[in-house]
């Protein structure tokens, strides 16, 4: 009896850490950060007219040190903590919150997989690995891979 208790706890505690599983960040998170936050949250550029153009609310995800700076409003992400972490919470409110991003017209919701992916990648360390950043050409097209 108590060898089927431990078998049986065992195999709930390997079930537990297997789902508990990290997305990848170059794989599940960057895709979606590039396509919904990138264009109005990336490092500074000039516009074909010359205008300097800043990241909204100072908020730059393009690299590693801005998703750990955080933005004029607080910390973007904060590791293993999706409560603290302004980027989740954001993307997660009412979408009719004056606050819910994606704004309306600028991209799609995070999609539930999106979310998902996202809260693990926050919950499990946040980290970005080799990444050094995004570049875009002042058109707002990805440069390089």
């Amino acid at each position: 009896m108590k060898t089927a208790l431990k078998i049986t706890a065992l195999a709930g505690s390997l079930a537990l850490a297997l789902s508990a599983k990290a997305a990848d960040f170059k794989k599940d998170v960057l895709p979606m950060l590039e396509k919904k936050c990138m264009s109005c949250h990336r490092t500074p550029y000039k516009t074909a007219s010359g205008r300097t153009k800043r990241p909204k609310g100072k908020l730059d995800l393009s690299t590693p040190a801005g998703i750990k700076a955080g933005g004029s409003e607080g910390a973007a992400v904060v590791a293993k903590d999706t409560s603290m972490s302004l980027l989740y919470t954001r993307v997660t409110l009412d979408k009719f919150d004056d606050e819910f991003m994606p704004p309306e017209g600028k991209a799609d919701p995070l999609t539930e997989a999106e979310l998902k992916a996202l809260k693990e990648w926050i919950e499990n360390g946040a980290e970005t690995g080799e990444w050094k950043g995004t570049k875009f050409d002042n058109d707002g097209k990805k440069v390089g891979s």
